[in-house]
């Protein structure tokens, strides 16, 4: 604060001197907004030490975008730069382009170039729907391409009609083998309703198998989400956690399979729930994450352990199979991380494509006045083994990439290729021949499936 203060001091004596009246007030108004972001910044920013120094007054007249995102650490994260740290500004667009519960068509997608290589196109891949949306009730459906809105190719520009807006036509199209090898055909046109607000249940499926003999229990898990509002007050989606599990556990399952491969992160609570239902019956109580704050925090370490309150829910698991995705991201690697002290690494066998990397945690400061919202980045994450430097992500233990497959099936269906070879390892030990690759690894421009801090409030 005292810096601050001092600045603020330096740059009024130059206006004053430049304006020859006492115009202090009216200055600070100007400025008021970039002078709350840098005192905020400075408190709590977990590299503040990198944080340049203005001197030059013209600085603060900055955008308040501009002005914030210039403060960012470039030295973060191995020197790559601190990229997750963000404003949101009620009156501007929001950075966030992921599924609005406020109004949305219902289905999370990939922007992608033409995985055929025979044109210049970009296309949109769906991820997965959700189950009574505009999109699902048009027959939108996991894996389909869209090559067009409203009859206008996808382009950079236009991809984001995709996320929000009125009615739309969406072009559906196909891979189809010619004579010059793979191309496209034009599948079919769907007309998909206005966007709605609608609840986004993380909880996309759990099931369970019956394999030879095996009982492996299944949970598709898109978000570490608190409730039908996603607010830090919130605790529904826990409570329906537990039942999930209480459901789980009342049927013995021999294994377990988490699919996280598009779950980006959210809340610390909601990950420290998900950790105690998983970890063995002797951790509950022990240490799961563990957050380092700068050094003028304090506490400047904070312990998160597996907690206790679901304990008769707990699975008592030794090992647990994850699937894992490049969009995998910051929760769901603290969950990874935070269950290796006490199964092994070996035990916490992930599937699929290399994780994000996303190893701190974020927290919003709010002033309504100015219609801002800060989420930087306030902490570093780690296990109890103080073990937290996997800002390169954590590669799978065999790695199988969907995104090579031209066809997709339905999330749960146990001839799903991350799936299918998953219960095939569990019942048999090995994985089946299958073709890894249709075409080459497509170039992703967008995901709708923006990464998320941990966040705690």
């Amino acid at each position: 604060m005292k810096y601050l203060q001092y600045t603020f001091l330096a740059l009024i004596a130059t206006l004053l001197s430049s304006c020859g009246e006492d115009r202090t007030g009216e200055f600070y108004a100007l400025i008021e907004d970039r002078m709350w972001i840098e005192e905020v910044m400075r408190e709590n920013y977990l590299w503040a030490e990198d944080m340049p120094v203005i001197d030059k007054e013209d600085t603060y007249f900055q955008e308040p975008a501009t002005f914030f995102k210039n403060l960012l650490s470039k030295n973060a994260l191995n020197g790559k730069g601190d990229k997750y740290s963000y404003m949101e500004q009620t009156k501007a667009e929001s950075r966030s382009l992921t599924l609005d519960r406020t109004s949305t068509y219902g289905m999370e997608f990939l922007l992608t170039s033409d995985p055929t290589g025979t044109t210049a196109h970009n296309y949109a891949r769906v991820l997965y729907v959700l189950p009574g949306s505009p999109a699902e009730k048009a027959g939108i459906e996991r894996g389909d391409w869209i090559s067009a809105i409203n009859q206008d190719r996808i382009t950079s520009d236009n991809y984001k009609q995709l996320i929000q807006g009125g009615a739309i036509a969406l072009q559906r199209s196909q891979v189809i083998q010619t004579e010059n090898g793979l191309g496209w055909q034009v599948r079919d046109n769907v007309n998909v309703s206005t966007s709605i607000s609608m609840e986004i249940n993380p909880f996309y499926l759990h099931q369970m198998y019956e394999v030879d003999g095996k009982k492996i229990a299944y949970l598709v898990y898109n978000e570490f989400s608190t409730g039908p509002n996603n607010e830090g007050t919130e605790s529904v989606y826990d409570e329906q956690m537990k039942q999930i599990f209480a459901q789980f556990k009342a049927q013995s399952p021999d294994a377990f399979i988490l699919d996280l491969r598009y779950n980006n992160g959210g809340y610390l609570q909601c990950a420290q729930a998900l950790g105690s239902l998983l970890a063995p019956a002797s951790a509950m109580g022990k240490d799961f994450v563990n957050l380092t704050f700068n050094e003028k925090a304090s506490p400047q370490i904070v312990r998160y352990p597996f907690s206790t309150d679901y304990a008769n829910a707990n699975l008592n698991l030794n090992k647990v199979y994850i699937l894992t995705g490049n969009q995998t991201a910051s929760a769901s690697e603290a969950v990874i991380n935070g269950l290796i002290p006490y199964m092994g690494a070996e035990n916490v066998i992930l599937i699929g494509n290399k994780t994000e990397g996303k190893n701190v945690a974020m927290t919003s400061y709010k002033n309504e006045a100015h219609g801002i919202t800060l989420w930087p980045v306030v902490a570093s994450v780690s296990n109890s083994n103080n073990e937290g430097d996997y800002s390169e992500g954590f590669n799978p233990h065999y790695k199988l990439n969907e995104n090579t497959l031209i066809q997709w099936l339905p999330l749960g269906n146990p001839e799903e290729y991350l799936l299918k070879n998953t219960l095939s390892l569990i019942v048999n030990g090995i994985m089946p021949d299958l073709p890894s690759s249709n075409v080459d690894e497509t170039r992703v421009i967008f995901s709708s499936i923006a990464p998320k801090g941990i966040r705690f409030e």
